[in-house]
């Protein structure tokens, strides 16, 4: 879990705990039939300062804080779809824990107004009898309190959550697919076109082919250049043998 997920949901805890509290103590505190002065011969009945109605005043706005900080945070309570994006079902549920929060937290709202109203210091009139609030007004509008906080922050986690990523193959790619060309059968031009290859790749092809165990090419034949189509090779002939003079031979003649 974020560090940011858990500092938000303690402070929303935070806020809703102290409005549970404070309705818990404000039951403790309210006004009782003894506590309220009344007249027989006006019918007034004369509610004194109490410290519920107080403490009912400050548990409301801090309800409200930790239901909109709760909401932001989560995307308006899954409305807008946050950046991180959660899983369809952790979605859904996201947003029916936020509408049943801010249910829970109106609910608790009418509790602490209704507790807040009968526990004002204020004087009324009545003809039979001074009215008082029930037991257990105030304890109800904590426990909405408190579930309230805990559907919110429930909500908010499962709208923060991120979807499961799928895991990517672990199996090698092809040659072909991850770029890399690999060995190539060889395929001899074809007729009438020339194919020059550098020096340095057909060494480095046949140590290859060597390493590999491949057989080394067979040696082309090398022929006599001949002079023209239908000829013999040339033949260098020998000059015949040059005959000496002889010297002159005068005959004398007797």
């Amino acid at each position: 879990m974020d560090a940011a997920v858990i500092v938000l949901s303690f402070v929303v805890g935070l806020f809703g705990v102290a409005s549970a509290v404070l309705g818990f103590i404000a039951e403790r505190t309210k006004l009782t039939p003894r506590d309220i002065d009344v007249d027989f011969y006006t019918g007034e009945c004369q509610y004194p300062a109490n410290p519920a109605y107080l403490l009912a005043l400050i548990a409301v706005p801090l309800l409200a804080v930790a239901q909109v900080i709760a909401s932001l945070a989560a995307g308006c309570c899954g409305c807008c779809r946050p950046r991180h994006g959660a899983s369809e079902s952790k979605r859904v549920a996201g947003i029916i824990a936020a509408v049943l929060s801010w249910i829970a937290a109106f609910l608790a709202g009418a509790f602490y107004a209704e507790g807040a109203v009968w526990n004002f210091p204020v004087t009324r009139w009545n003809d039979t009898w001074c009215r008082v609030l029930n037991d257990g007004v105030f304890r109800r509008a904590a426990l909405l309190s408190l579930a309230a906080t805990v559907l919110s922050i429930a909500s908010y986690v499962m709208l923060r959550a991120r979807a499961p990523s799928s895991t990517p193959s672990t199996a090698p790619a092809p040659a072909a697919a991850a770029g890399t060309s690999g060995p190539k059968p060889d395929v001899p031009p074809p007729s009438g076109e020339a194919v020059a290859i550098p020096l340095a790749q057909w060494s480095g092809s046949s140590q290859q082919g060597r390493g590999h165990g491949q057989e080394p090419l067979p040696e082309v034949p090398r022929h006599h250049v001949v002079g023209g189509y239908g000829r013999a090779p040339y033949r260098q002939l020998d000059s015949p043998p040059r005959r000496q003079a002889q010297p002159a031979v005068e005959v004398m003649m007797a």
